[in-house]
């Protein structure tokens, strides 16, 4: 006896129509018709379902079935491991994703350099700083070689890096970086073009006011107008966006 008939069968001993026996399964009365005439066949989870409110074993209804209906049920099996590997893989993609948002989120919010020079999504651009009018120097053990051609160690001023506001276009647009230019050599020479990739400063020269460009020297102030980074005056030095 194939599948369809002892359905049908079983479903009659109950008093059951096709359209309550569809309801109880939560499937259309005209798929409980299908099933009937071999038509089309359930899945395993309603197999079970119905294997339990009919009160007949699977055993009985799969070693009834033809071959076609084990196949069918087999392959649905299959297809539903299949699915769960997908959904698992895209749900691990999704979830690195998020980290590594995450990671260049935190690296951009804290300058970190390290990770804005490999952010995919950061443009290598350039600005214009106004620095200190003299590097804060710090006192360090340095390695010299003298006339004689030997190496000392030689305690000097070092210039130190500075904390500067980089302006990329005339509307003030930029961000506060931190980098190396050395000492200035003299007045009016504590002006900077900053070659960078987020906070990840790759190059910075010295330049002049009349080295920068017009439009952009207009909003920079004068060289002795050089005002200290303060989180109250100037907000949160790096954002939390890792596309720009």
């Amino acid at each position: 006896m194939d599948f369809g008939e002892q359905l049908q069968i079983r479903r009659k001993q109950l008093n059951l129509t096709q359209a309550q026996l569809a309801q109880k399964l939560h499937v259309t009365r005209q798929t409980v018709s299908r099933w009937e005439n071999n038509a089309t066949y359930p899945n395993l989870d309603i197999l079970v379902e119905m294997s339990d409110f009919l009160d007949l074993s699977l055993d009985k209804l799969l070693k009834g079935s033809d071959s076609k209906m084990v196949e069918t049920i087999s392959k649905d099996v299959r297809l539903k491991q299949r699915y769960r590997k997908w959904l698992i893989s895209i749900g691990i993609l999704f979830l690195l994703l998020l980290v590594f948002l995450g990671v260049l989120s935190w690296g951009r919010h804290s300058q970190n350099e390290m990770i804005d020079r490999f952010n995919p999504f950061l443009k290598t651009t350039y600005g214009y700083a106004l620095l200190p009018e003299k590097t804060p120097p710090k006192r360090e053990k340095s390695i010299i070689t003298g006339s004689d051609g030997k190496r000392h160690q030689k305690w000097m001023n070092v210039p130190q890096p500075v904390n500067a506001r980089v302006v990329t276009n005339p509307f003030g647009d930029g961000e506060w970086l931190k980098f190396q230019v050395g000492a200035i050599p003299e007045k009016g020479m504590n002006y900077a073009v900053v070659l960078h990739k987020g906070s990840y400063v790759k190059r910075a020269r010295l330049v002049t006011r009349s080295d920068i460009p017009s439009l952009i020297r207009s909003i920079m102030g004068q060289n002795d107008q050089y005002m200290p980074y303060t989180y109250k005056l100037f907000g949160p030095k790096g954002s939390w966006n890792p596309f720009h």
